[in-house]
């Protein structure tokens, strides 16, 4: 990676660190709040029995500086003394052999069990525990609603280092140094899994604007050391405009530029020339579009972008293939070859069959989408990419669905067994343009907005 660029990159996950990078050195220096220390390796204070004023002694005890959970006493859960709505937990944890355990936040007591309305950080010896052969039920995951991605836990007898960031509506569940989950509490794919979950017979779950964390007991031995919480604000995230295709007054002030109004598509040109396309593409009733076989080609921005957030609406028809590729270095490779956000009716086009890699919101061709949670064609789906320091994610409908890191080791395996392989400088950072797709099919788009992150 280019020094100078590493050099800046570094300096920006500094100044964004708890939203979308390294929270761990923000965390430490320029916190909302103090760090409130729950567990110091001695006492018990912080803690009492769930829906009780006492600590549980009879299933929990405190020994060589851990908060042990003990597996032949009763199942009770403890909780914090105080309740927390924005915040960031940091606690270490480690698990006997088959051990299963978790912590619940935004946590009601008008209920009979925690877990009717606190989500979970689910805790677990993977290897040795049923719910490990699940990806949603695995240790770190947002318990049996989303999977955990890249970072597995450390073998059972070590301490991993955990947290949990809680913003309004945005969670993130982080093991040993990497966000493993991250979503909207509120989104539709959220809505969605709570619907075909369990937790529909909950109305209140997840749905708790403050609560107690809330420590499991599930009858097995669990250690956790170095538990400490402070405050966060509010989440920043700017209000929307109340039309589409508009930018709030907020969203203005927050960076945020808008690369389609509806009207016209000043923003975007074809690829390789210098105007719009005269076919193909069209705009009706504030909605971009490329027809069936209209040609036209891909279209690009007419900046280039670095480090970004960009954020977009699509919609397909029946069978329809289309993308969003960024990386596009245009004059550079005079092809349209770029990393892709898949895009893609995975029910009707042949490419969903040809493997993970090829549905959407994947890394067309090279990693795959998890937790994936699509609106029905002809509707249109939220989507985001998300491209800081060394660092991309893939976001569907608010969910985080795909994460990889730049020139790291799983993508370059990934583009070695790809179409991309013979492609000079592809999983590098670029500074490049964003391209929308014409693959010949009819898609729509909408609310095209970017945040510059350099």
């Amino acid at each position: 990676m280019n020094t100078g660029f590493w050099i800046k990159a570094t300096n920006l996950g500094l100044l964004l660190g708890i939203l979308n990078c390294h929270p761990i050195a923000l965390a430490d220096s320029e916190g909302e709040g103090a760090w409130e220390i729950l567990f110091d390796g001695t006492s018990t204070e912080h803690f009492r029995v769930f829906r009780g004023k006492d600590f549980p002694a009879e299933s929990w005890k405190v020994e060589s500086g851990t908060l042990q959970a003990l597996g032949n006493g009763p199942s009770k859960d403890i909780v914090s003394r105080k309740s927390w709505q924005n915040f960031e937990l940091v606690f270490e944890w480690k698990v006997a052999e088959g051990a299963n355990s978790g912590i619940m936040y935004r946590v009601s007591e008008k209920f009979n069990q925690p877990w009717f309305t606190g989500p979970e950080f689910q805790i677990l010896d993977d290897a040795k525990h049923g719910d490990g052969k699940r990806p949603i039920t695995s240790a770190g995951s947002f318990y049996a609603l989303v999977s955990p991605q890249g970072e597995k836990p450390r073998p059972v007898g070590q301490f991993n280092d955990s947290r949990i960031i809680v913003q309004g509506n945005r969670v993130e569940h982080w093991l040993n140094g990497h966000k493993i989950v991250a979503l909207d509490l509120d989104s539709y794919a959220v809505t969605q899994l709570i619907q075909q979950s369990k937790f529909s017979r909950m109305p209140r779950f997840a749905k708790e604007p403050s609560g107690v964390l809330c420590f499991q007991h599930h009858g097995d031995d669990v250690w956790f050391r170095n538990i400490k919480v402070r405050s966060l604000p509010p989440a920043d995230e700017p209000a929307p405009a109340q039309r589409p295709n508009r930018l709030s007054r907020e969203q203005r002030e927050a960076g945020w530029q808008n690369l389609f109004n509806g009207r016209d598509a000043r923003h975007w040109r074809g690829f390789l020339k210098e105007e719009f396309p005269e076919r193909g593409w069209s705009i009706e009733n504030e909605t971009l579009i490329h027809a069936a076989g209209g040609g036209g080609g891909g279209i690009v921005t007419r900046k280039r972008y670095g480090q970004f957030d960009f954020r977009f609406e699509w919609r397909v028809a029946e069978g329809a293939n289309s993308g969003v590729k960024y990386f596009i270095l245009e004059q550079e490779r005079k092809q349209q070859i770029g990393h892709e956000y898949q895009i893609l009716d995975d029910e009707r086009h042949p490419d969903a069959r040809r493997g993970t890699t090829r549905q959407t919101a994947a890394f067309y061709d090279c990693l795959s989408a998890q937790n994936r949670v699509l609106r029905p064609v002809q509707e249109f789906n939220q989507s985001r990419i998300l491209v800081l320091t060394d660092r991309v994610e893939h976001w569907l409908n608010g969910v985080m669905v795909l994460q990889y890191e730049l020139e790291g080791e799983e993508l370059n395996a990934a583009i070695a067994k790809s179409k991309f392989r013979n492609v000079a400088d592809f999983g590098k950072f670029h500074r490049a343009r964003i391209l929308l797709q014409d693959h010949g099919d009819e898609v729509a788009w909408r609310n095209l907005r970017i945040k510059n992150l350099e």
